[in-house]
């Protein structure tokens, strides 16, 4: 039976947030420099707007008047106060934007709070772009959250987080090491048995990890923030003597040979691009 040679999709998609509580950073630099190197070289973009990013003065318009037409918008939903409070509920955070899980991540609401994020998110991008957004990233989101959206405003894919193990302070653990699924109703992380158990739209693993040193690195020490990241992030180029990861050009070469070129399933999928609040400095390099 002749069969057909297997899918090989990267995905560009950078994410924009308009507030960096740790740092004083210039966060506009990034997404000039990212849509130049996309455009340069004419390759297709997605540019994911945390709330934040959507109440700017800068990147709505930015984005408006520079993307060509193969690039994308969509949304990063991670929970700023804005956005919160937009929804008529109550900030936890120590600051507009706090990365801990319980205020950021879907997670730390109620099923019906998570609703009212979802509503003032997709009407503050349709009053920013006209139209509701076709794709979302967060680096983890529930199956409440997921289904809600594409039920009610037809979402088309979404981009969630590697395994991790305490990275950030939260884990997680058990999904997709790699490509996509089509998660259940009642776990996103894990994908559906059959289709009256699915949400119907396709989850992307994120980042590109070193399919070697990721999964267990550090796992058994307590470094206080978990885990390093060994990914195709540009922003990281090794931990511990071992060159890995997206700033490093040998170690590209390596993952992309192996990703792409050995055997593999019916396709073979990696994601690259930056978030914008690492800074344009530390990214310049690995991702050019």
């Amino acid at each position: 039976m002749k069969t057909s040679p297997p899918e090989k999709v990267v995905n560009i998609i950078n994410f924009i947030r308009n507030v960096e509580p740790r740092l004083t950073i210039d966060l506009e630099e990034p997404v000039r420099q990212q849509m130049k190197l996309a455009r340069e070289y004419s390759l297709p973009t997605t540019w994911l707007l945390q709330y934040d990013s959507l109440c700017s003065a800068f990147f709505v318009p930015y984005l408006k008047a520079r993307m060509p037409d193969n690039h994308e918008v969509g949304i990063w939903f991670e929970i700023v106060q804005e956005q919160v409070e937009a929804a008529g509920l109550a900030w936890r955070g120590r600051y507009s934007w706090d990365w801990h899980s319980d205020k950021a991540f879907s997670i730390g609401y109620t099923p019906a709070e998570r609703e009212k994020l979802a509503d003032v998110m997709m009407e503050k991008f349709k009053q920013c772009f006209g139209y509701y957004p076709r794709v979302m990233g967060s680096w983890f989101f529930d199956a409440r959250l997921l289904a809600f959206l594409q039920d009610k405003y037809g979402l088309d894919a979404a981009c969630n987080c590697k395994d991790q193990y305490g990275t950030d302070g939260y884990t997680l653990w058990g999904g997709y090491w790699a490509n996509a699924y089509y998660p259940n109703r009642k776990n996103a992380y894990l994908p559906a048995r059959n289709l009256t158990s699915q949400i119907h739209v396709p989850v992307f693993r994120m980042l590109g990890s070193d399919p070697i040193y990721q999964y267990d690195a550090d796992v058994n020490q307590n470094h206080g923030n978990g885990q390093p990241v060994i990914t195709l992030e540009p922003v990281y180029s090794g931990y511990e003597k071992k060159i890995a990861g997206g700033g490093n050009p040998q170690w590209c070469k390596w993952f992309f040979q192996e990703n792409f070129s050995s055997e593999n399933l019916n396709y073979a999928y990696a994601q690259v691009g930056q978030e914008n609040s690492f800074g344009w400095p530390k990214m310049s390099v690995g991702l050019s």
